[in-house]
């Protein structure tokens, strides 16, 4: 008889520990998840139309910052805003699937120094397949590529072939164009449909940005000592 009690008594003491186990949620829709994020950090989305019907969210963890990057490692996207605080978030267009992402296995760049930040020459071609060679400030807190407006029609691109977007810079919100680049070379290494951002000539007072959309795809090491950009495929 004691030991029927105590069987009973497991059972239901399992059963209680059971119950009050968090249970694991099945991945769910990213543009759930996404405006359901929006919801709790206070900002706006713009773009959710441009998501794959029915695309699964990847587990997202950290600060909304973070999960924003996790959530949306397939496309292409301005976060706008504060280190401390998301604004808004605007999903431009999905990241190609198809073809080469990048070229070369690695890359040894010797830097030009301005202050405390390095410059690296890169040959930008934009749609009318032309290079362009320009010095770029290698800037990992930049969304994108970043590039004064004089040089769009340069480049080959259409004014309506641009997207209308707003950017935070150390001068406050400015808006912004984006498109996407044919192409960008910095040394031995290449990658193709890089996103960028024109700005306004006066904005950017000469300083030319290379930024994420074209470091992301690399494993990036700065060598101060040295003065070299170290970039690697992934």
């Amino acid at each position: 008889m004691k030991t029927v009690l105590l069987r009973h008594r497991v059972a239901a003491l399992l059963s209680v520990v059971c119950a009050s186990l968090p249970v694991q949620a099945a991945p769910g829709d990213l543009r759930d998840e996404l405006e359901a994020l929006a919801r709790q950090g206070r900002f706006t989305i713009e773009g959710l139309d441009r998501l794959e019907p029915g695309a699964v969210a990847a587990r997202a963890e950290g600060t909304p910052t973070q999960r924003i990057k996790t959530l949306l490692e397939d496309y292409n996207y301005l976060l706008i805003g504060t280190p401390k605080a998301i604004e808004q978030v605007r999903i431009t267009s999905r990241k190609p699937t198809d073809g080469p992402k990048a070229s070369a296995d690695r890359a040894y760049i010797k830097t030009q120094r301005s202050g405390s930040h390095h410059q690296v020459p890169a040959a930008i071609v934009g749609p009318n397949g032309v290079a362009k060679n320009l010095f770029l400030l290698v800037d990992t807190g930049a969304t994108t590529l970043v590039l004064p407006d004089s040089l769009i029609a340069e480049l080959g691109f259409a004014p309506d072939s641009l997207q209308p977007g707003i950017s935070q810079t150390a001068s406050g919100h400015v808006p912004v164009r984006i498109g996407v680049l044919d192409s960008v070379r910095v040394g031995a290494v290449s990658a193709q449909n890089i996103q960028v951002s024109f700005i306004a000539d006066d904005k950017l007072q000469g300083t030319l940005l290379l930024g994420m959309s074209f470091l992301q795809r690399f494993r990036m090491t700065i060598d101060d000592a040295h003065n070299e950009l170290i970039l690697m495929a992934k």
